[in-house]
């Protein structure tokens, strides 16, 4: 085995971010040949093709008595015990696309709260957010606005009869009377990951993987939708400079893209 093989020589997708983990342990590992097993649960497989003849990596269920090192490339966010013998990192690809409907005048700090909880509860990366998803309408909401501009989210913006033209699993009467469409948040979060409304960049990227058999993905057959809406709501919204109260609810929604994200 060769002891020239580094983590740095593994060819990742410039997309993916970094998750927390022992690098160092995981460096050592392959530098020294040990088997290093991988577990990929999203994104591209193409960087396997870069790999030299000899190197250290074996996939989920191979050669696992000799297990020297773990690699998770996933949307999970895994806490990993720094007591554990065995050396642990993990890779997030850009897959997660985050719905959103909002009240008027809403600022990014609730907007932001609300996706946080999200990611906590449903244990999800945020590392691993591709962008926000909304109605048309929402296109010049500040407080959406400056929050993609901060974390470098695109915003992805469909028409409210596009958006009533997806199914989804929590439709309500009162958005379609309010703003012609039953969903907002859960569908635009589905309308981002549609293969049709992928750039050309992206469908071009098509050799993909997404393990429908692991219970952390939290997907059912063929549903990209992983977190139903959720609503949160503040009982004292700020005023603006001009004496207006700011939005007081926010709803989210997250579905996961066979594509990651390569802006």
């Amino acid at each position: 085995m060769s002891d020239e093989f580094t983590l740095e020589m593994l060819d990742i997708p410039s997309g993916w971010q970094r998750g927390e983990g022992d690098w160092t342990g995981v460096a050592a590992a392959m530098a020294r040949g040990e088997t290093v097993e991988v577990i990929q649960e999203v994104g591209s497989t193409l960087w396997q093709n870069s790999l030299p003849e000899k190197h250290s990596l074996y996939w989920d269920g191979e050669n696992l008595s000799t297990i020297k090192a773990r690699i998770w490339i996933s949307f999970t966010q895994r806490r990993f015990s720094p007591e554990s013998a065995l050396p642990k990192v993990q890779w997030h690809p850009r897959v997660l696309w985050i719905g959103i409907g909002c009240e008027r005048g809403t600022g990014r700090e609730l907007i932001e709260t609300a996706i946080k909880q999200v990611c906590r509860a449903y244990h999800l990366a945020e590392s691993a957010i591709a962008g926000i998803a909304t109605i048309d309408t929402k296109a010049g909401e500040v407080g959406l606005l400056e929050l993609c501009q901060e974390r470098n989210w695109p915003l992805k913006t469909f028409a409210a009869d596009i958006l009533s033209s997806v199914e989804v699993p929590n439709p309500s009467n009162i958005a379609a009377k309010a703003v012609g469409t039953p969903s907002v948040a859960e569908a635009a979060a589905l309308c981002a990951v549609k293969k049709e409304n992928l750039t050309a960049d992206e469908r071009e990227y098509t050799q993909i993987s997404i393990n429908h058999q692991r219970p952390s993905a939290f997907i059912c057959g063929s549903n990209a939708l992983l977190v139903p809406k959720k609503i949160f709501r503040t009982k004292n919204p700020p005023l603006s400079q001009g004496g207006v109260r700011a939005g007081s609810a926010v709803t989210v929604a997250v579905a996961v893209c066979p594509i990651e994200y390569l802006g």
